[in-house]
């Protein structure tokens, strides 16, 4: 349905587009406090929420032919437990930022190596790109381990000011890997 959003397997999960029938699935994570604290959304309430985010952030950018999150199904139990990929980026960019949601249940599974991993292979075999990058949050420490296996570079530090916190700033810490120093 979406050409330049190539299904990917890994050894636990299948990463497919998003689709209104997550709509589930996705509300199960987005309705929690904690994971959306760093995102620029505010806790779904409803359903409707969820139909809406997923209408305006995941289907309106495919139809566009950008590059997107997918879907994360995980094998053993059919169920999406998250959502990775890459922010919106046009088939022929040479670089995007790699985002990587995991429902709390599933936290713990160290499933973000392996979706990183696959993520990276696509982005620098397929989709030929020259760079990736990651932004974390300083108190997220978990978030940085994938990055350390697969070879991320610190690059930066900054401070982001988060609307739907009371303006609060978080220490953010960006994370680059070049193509050409990316080993399997």
């Amino acid at each position: 349905m979406y050409p330049q959003m190539e299904i990917l397997e890994t050894k636990n999960c299948i990463l497919r587009p998003i689709t209104l029938d997550d709509t589930e699935d996705l509300y199960e994570y987005y309705s929690i406090p904690e994971v959306v604290k760093y995102l620029p959304i505010k806790v779904h309430q409803t359903y409707s929420d969820t139909r809406r985010f997923i209408k305006a952030f995941f289907l309106n950018n495919y139809q566009k032919g950008k590059i997107g999150h997918y879907a994360v199904v995980l094998k053993n139990e059919n169920k999406v437990i998250g959502n990775v990929g890459f922010n919106n980026i046009y088939p022929h960019a040479h670089g995007g930022e790699m985002g990587i949601c995991i429902n709390p249940n599933y936290w713990g599974y160290n499933l973000s190596f392996e979706l990183a991993q696959v993520l990276i292979d696509y982005a620098f075999n397929i989709l030929n790109l020259e760079y990736v990058y990651a932004v974390t949050y300083n108190d997220n420490v978990y978030s940085k381990k994938p990055l350390d296996k697969l070879n991320f570079i610190h690059e930066s530090d900054f401070n982001k000011k988060f609307k739907n916190y009371n303006n609060q700033i978080v220490k953010c810490n960006k994370f680059v890997l070049y193509k050409n120093n990316y080993t399997k």
